[in-house]
Parts: structure tokens; sequence; C-alpha cells
């Protein structure tokens, strides 16, 4: 893997340049500056101000940045709703413990009751008050009951694997929003700095044709470059407004300060040698799969739970405290105590137990195969993010060649210019060449950084200071 979290090869490419200054015609240095076009130093100094004022200015440090990202994962609606299911997964499991605590019911009337009596007894009608009390207390129902609690805490488990999920998710989308909005800044400063250039050289060269010592066509290609360049910083403007966009739907507010905004550090020490590496830290960590691991679990536990609950009986313990008053056609105060054990088993004859049992097997086995198939997914994603780093590295590394090459041929240009073998126009369209292959291959700088925080993702590596 290679670090590009800087953009030094520019600043190889101005050195490169420098000492090629003077030229193969004894010229002096003083004599060479006093020949050169203004705009030489007006390029110089504005790639100078966009590479390195925005690789090396103080701006935006990783801390505040890992500040923006912590505060991201605290309060964001979908980490707030994932939170919120953790809670609910709790107080779930809070109540699955609860069969195993005796249950209170108490039950109190009050009506009207008239009975006809048999000759020789007189009839009776009162107003009969009962109050009944009874404590019941689950001795045993061979498993189910713990098998339930089972189940709860894996349900638990699992939504705490998808908050996971979720805070890794986002912290990806920032980091991505983040550094989008400086990649369209960028682009911006580089097809400004285009525009002016090229408008320079026309507000030149028109003052040549009106000394009569320039060439009108010169004026005209100047003139179609700048309309080309300026329909550039156009769509860099409007990429620049949706970067922004993203980022204030993530963050919940627009960047305070786009120009003090620096690239973040790229965690290379994270990333494994080689791709089988990243595929078994991927199966293991990824947040994603182990929740689906867990959802296969809690779906084995329901096949013991339906074996349990379907086909044995279950054990109770209870007692009953009755208070009648002018209760069944007799006056006065009765009271009943009952303590009993009793086993309860319900089974249905139309043999509705083994579809219970088949149906919760069947569910078992359909948790399987999503999880084999997020499993594959998963390796999919690893595969796909890996090469997609590759191929973003390779190529950054041909587009910086090319601002090499395009640095290179500028400075040729510029010296054949000063001899009479070159037009204007030639100087000028290698100068815009040289902006445009600049800001190109600081785009796909950009790229490698994005694919290195979504294999980190994959992998389940993300957290807040992950670019500290």
């Amino acid at each position: 893997m290679v670090d590009l979290s800087s953009t030094n090869w520019l600043n190889a490419v101005q050195r490169k340049q420098r000492k090629k200054e003077r030229p193969s015609t004894g010229m002096t240095t003083r004599e060479i500056h006093r020949a050169a076009p203004n705009s030489r130093r007006f390029l110089t100094a504005f790639l100078s101000m966009v590479i390195f004022a925005t690789s090396f200015s103080p701006g935006v440090t990783a801390e505040d940045l890992s500040e923006a990202l912590e505060t991201l994962v605290r309060t964001h609606k979908r980490v707030l709703a994932a939170q919120a299911d953790v809670k609910a997964a709790e107080e779930n499991l809070e109540v699955t413990w609860g069969d195993w605590y005796p249950n209170l019911s108490l039950t109190a009337n009050i009506g009207h009751e008239r009975q006809q009596k048999p000759t020789g007894s007189d009839d009776t009608a009162m107003v009969p008050r009962n109050i009944e009390t009874t404590i019941s207390q689950k001795v045993w129902d061979f498993g189910s009951t713990n098998s339930a609690i089972r189940s709860s805490g894996l349900t638990l488990q699992q939504t705490r694997e998808t908050l996971e999920s979720a805070k890794q998710a986002l912290l990806l989308e920032g980091l991505t929003a983040y550094l989008n909005v400086i990649r369209a800044n960028k682009l911006v400063n580089f097809a400004s700095g285009s525009v002016d250039n090229i408008k320079r050289q026309a507000e030149l060269e028109d003052a040549k044709v009106a000394r009569g010592s320039g060439l009108s066509t010169d004026v005209l290609q100047a003139k179609t470059q700048l309309a080309g360049a300026e329909a550039r910083l156009i769509q860099s403007q409007g990429t620049l407004k949706t970067a922004v966009n993203r980022y204030r739907a993530i963050f919940g507010a627009p960047p305070a300060d786009i120009e003090k905004m620096t690239d973040p550090r790229l965690p290379l020490e994270l990333l494994p040698q080689a791709l089988n590496g990243a595929i078994n830290i991927a199966i293991k960590e990824n947040p994603e799969l182990q929740a689906s691991r867990t959802g296969a679990y809690v779906a084995r536990e329901a096949i013991k739970k339906t074996r349990i609950d379907e086909f044995l009986p279950t054990f109770d313990v209870s007692a009953e405290q009755k208070i009648k008053e002018d209760s069944g056609g007799t006056a006065g105060s009765q009271q009943e105590a009952l303590i009993k054990f009793e086993a309860t088993y319900d089974f249905n004859l139309g043999l509705t137990a083994i579809n219970s049992l088949k149906a919760s097997q069947q569910g078992h086995i359909a948790t399987l195969n999503r999880t084999g198939n997020t499993r594959d997914l998963i390796e999919e994603q690893t595969r796909n993010a890996w090469d997609n780093l590759e191929t973003a590295e390779a190529n950054a590394g041909y587009l910086r060649n090319q601002a090499d090459i395009a640095a290179e041929f500028l400075d040729l240009a510029r010296r054949e210019r000063e001899l009479g073998n070159r037009s204007l126009i030639d100087v000028l369209a290698g100068e815009t060449a040289l902006i445009n292959a600049a800001s190109d291959a600081t785009s796909a700088d950009t790229d490698v950084a994005i694919a290195v925080f979504a294999l980190l993702n994959v992998m389940g590596q993300m957290s807040a200071n992950i670019a500290h």
C-alpha cells in the first residue's frame, strides 16, 4: 500500500521545474525571468497556494475531525434509533426473566345473587362480595423459560451488533462526505486559477494585437479555452455545492470553514498485507455478519423452545386465599385456603405441535442460508474494496505521472516560446493542461483515501478516532 495522505508529488514537480530554469541558450536567470510572460509566475504562485496551503495549513486538526465523528455517532438519528432498539431488547430480556418470578393474582367482585331453593327452604336474595388472592410459582418447564431467556439475550446481542454496524456505516459516510468537500473545494480552486490564468493571457494578447504585434487567432484560441475553463469552473462549483449538501445531511450543519479542512491521516497500519488477511478479518469482525450469525442462534433457540412447549408439560405450585361475604346463598363470612401442585399439558389433537416444530426448523434453515449469503456478500464486498483500492492507487500514480509530464512539457514550451519557436497559445495550453492534470491527480488521491476507509469499514475496523 502507498501512503497518499499528502501531495508531495507536486512538490517534486516544482523542484524539477526549478532545476530546469536555466535553458541551454546561455541566458542568465535574471534575463530569463525578465523575458518570461507574467503568467509563468502567476501559475507557479497559484499551484503553490492551492496544493501546499491545502496540504500543510493548520486548518481542521485530526482532533477536530475525531470530535466531529464522535458527535456524529452519538447524535445521528440512525444511531439513536438503533440505541432505542438496544434498550427495548434490554427491557424484553427483563420481561423474559420474569417468567421465573412468582405471579400474584387479585380478583374482587360484588354483585346480586338470587337463589330459589327446593320446597321447604327459603329463597335467598343477597349481595355477595368476594376477594380471591392467588400466588403461583413455576417449578419446572423442562428448559422452556431458560431457552426464552437465552433467546432474548441473543436478541439483545444482535441489536448491539446492529448498532455497531450502523455506527461504522455512518462513520464511512461522514469521512466520505468530509473528503468529498475537500476534493470539490480543491477542484474549484484549480478551475478558478485556470480561468484567471487564461484571462490574463487573453488580456496580454489583446494588448499585443492592439499594438500590432500579436495574432488575432491567438486571441480567439485563448477565448475558446477560456470558455472551456469557465464551464469547468461552473461544474466544479456545482459539485462543491452537492458535496456540502451531503456533508450537511450527515453532520447536521455545513462545514464551518472549508478552506481550513485538511485531508485526514490514512490509517494504513490497519490494512493487512494480502487480500486473504482482509477477508479473514471481515468474516470475523464485520458487525453486519456478526448480527446475522446471532440471528441464526436465535432461530436455533426457537426450535428448542417449540419442542418443549408443544410436547412437554409444565409444573407449578400455587396458593389461593378466598374471602366471601354473603356468597352462594349463605349469609355471613366464609374463607377458603388452598395450596396445590399441578401439572399442565396441552396437546392439540390435530397434531399441530408437529407443524409448529417443523415451522421453527424451517425458520432456522432460512436464517442459516441468509447468514451464508451475508458471508458471501461480505467476502465479495471485501474483494471489491481491495480491488478498488488497488485500482485507485494505480490510477492516482498514472495521473501524478501525467502531471509530471504536463509540467515537463510546459517547461519546454516556455523555453521554446522564449526562443520564438512556439506560439503563446501553446504555452497557454500547456499551463491549462498542467492545472487540469494536477486537478485530476488530486481527485484521484481522494479516491484512494475513500477506498482505504471503505475497505476498513467492510473489515469492521472503523472508529471515531480512526483518522487521528
